[in-house]
């Protein structure tokens, strides 16, 4: 028998109620049989998987739904972070390699016990996908990411930063699940044989998963997290995250409609004077937006604006915001166009109808004016 908890805190363990899974993972089994040993049925001994077994009944804490609404709060801000609700597809393994006297790893966290993602991990598997599909962006990523090399001279800080994911509680949710891992050939794999062989006996050795969702933060400038965001997802839905993504493990992809719910609940949580300021500032970045659009629209060389004509106008003409838009292109030529480039328009102009045909119609002697505007008539 070999003690996992030393007799001088024996006793106080067993008199503690705490759920914490992380504490349970670590120090919850006080001892463990030798291995090698078997129960008195021959098989061998299943003592940490019952162990396990309860730690996959346990539900988060009310003090975790709490400490996530707070962090939920916290990044509830577009000005400086993105968030992402990202749903495993299977089970996620992170954490194997940490230390435990029961040889399971999984990334907990320290004071309330449930699962994560470190977000040094996050990063990796970000840069990795990106520096494979995007080769001649090194520069850009560099910006984003970092300097790999600490090595390297002239290096510079990342502009983002990937912050750990954490376990989405939802409803009465759990986020273990029992997990196994069979070893075929114990003997190879310690030395012990030089070649493995088909006549062993596997092993099966148990160990904790994690289901459900994640949250993701990112924070930075606007700009640099939208897309450090598009690559998150990108990443984890092509790559996956943690270990056997080779066998189905760790791949993620989006939850909108969780995501939309998440921060429906935040939204109540707020203050009346934080929501009205949130709700100015998402309005306002909308309008500056939206007036970058237009300007980008104006700044259009005539012969873009006239090919774009031709081929939308027809199908988008119904729409006011269309035709606003074909207004203000006219207003343009008429005040920075050359002559030449002003007699296309209007033959493009006539060439889709642009003047109604009915006479009855109002815009029909609104519309023959803007022409002889163009033509500066």
């Amino acid at each position: 028998m070999t003690l996992l908890v030393r007799e001088e805190i024996k006793k106080a363990f067993c008199q503690s109620d705490s759920i914490n899974p992380s504490l349970l993972l670590q120090k919850g089994m006080l001892e463990a049989e030798d291995n090698g040993s078997k129960n008195s049925e021959g098989k061998s001994d299943n003592q940490k998987t019952g162990h396990l077994e309860n730690i996959v009944k346990l539900p988060a804490s009310d003090e975790y739904k709490n400490a996530f609404n707070r962090w939920f709060d916290l990044t509830f801000d577009e000005n400086h972070f993105t968030q992402s609700a990202m749903a495993l597809e299977n089970r996620l393994l992170i954490g194997l390699t940490g230390n435990g006297a029961l040889e399971t790893g999984c990334s907990l966290s320290h004071n309330y016990g449930m699962p994560y993602i470190p977000g040094s991990s996050v990063k990796g598997v970000v840069r990795a996908w990106a520096t494979k599909h995007l080769p001649n962006s090194a520069a850009a990523l560099e910006q984003l990411f970092g300097t790999y090399d600490s090595e390297q001279n002239n290096r510079v800080a990342a502009s983002v930063t990937f912050h750990d994911a954490w376990w989405i509680p939802q409803g009465n949710n759990k986020p273990f699940i029992l997990d196994i891992v069979t070893t075929h050939h114990q003997d190879y794999y310690n030395g012990k044989v030089d070649l493995p062989s088909d006549k062993d006996s596997p092993i099966p050795n148990h160990m904790l998963a994690v289901q459900g969702s994640f949250l993701f933060a990112i924070e930075g400038d606007p700009k640099s997290i939208k897309l450090c965001q598009e690559l998150l997802q990108k990443a984890l839905a092509g790559n996956g995250i943690g270990a056997k993504t080779a066998a189905g493990y760790g791949y993620m992809k989006r939850d909108t409609k969780l995501e939309s719910t998440l921060k429906i609940e935040a939204e109540k949580r707020l203050p009346p004077e934080i929501r009205e300021k949130r709700q100015a500032e998402a309005q306002r970045r909308t309008e500056q937006e939206r007036e970058a659009t237009a300007k980008a629209e104006l700044a259009k060389p005539p012969a873009q604006i006239i090919g774009e004509l031709k081929s939308d106008y027809l199908k988008n003409r119904d729409h006011a915001e269309y035709q606003l838009k074909v207004e203000n292109w006219i207003n343009t030529a008429i005040e920075n166009w050359t002559i030449e480039d002003r007699e296309l328009l209007v033959s493009c102009l006539k060439e889709v109808s642009y003047v109604p045909n009915n006479k009855k119609n109002p815009n029909h002697q609104i519309r023959k004016q803007r022409l002889q505007q163009l033509r500066g008539e």
